[in-house]
């Protein structure tokens, strides 16, 4: 798995349309994003965040190469 460094922000608009999809609230706070699993699943991670430059956590990290993935197919 590679470290993503930032993401690019129409990315970041597509990548929080689709962790809506597949099941994560989105919350705002302050200056950075957050998502939680809307139902408790060993599948989908807790505590994964986008900082407002950009950056963002290992949680976030695994989710967007996951993205990525299906972005490519």
């Amino acid at each position: 798995m590679r470290n993503i460094k930032r993401v690019e922000p129409w990315m970041s608009d597509a990548f929080l349309i689709w962790l809506r999809y597949i099941g994560y609230r989105i919350k705002t706070k302050g200056l950075s994003i957050e998502f939680l699993p809307t139902y408790k699943c060993k599948n989908l991670p807790r505590g994964g965040s986008i900082q407002h430059n950009g950056q963002m956590n290992k949680v976030a990290n695994k989710l967007f190469a996951e993205f990525e993935e299906h972005v490519e197919a």
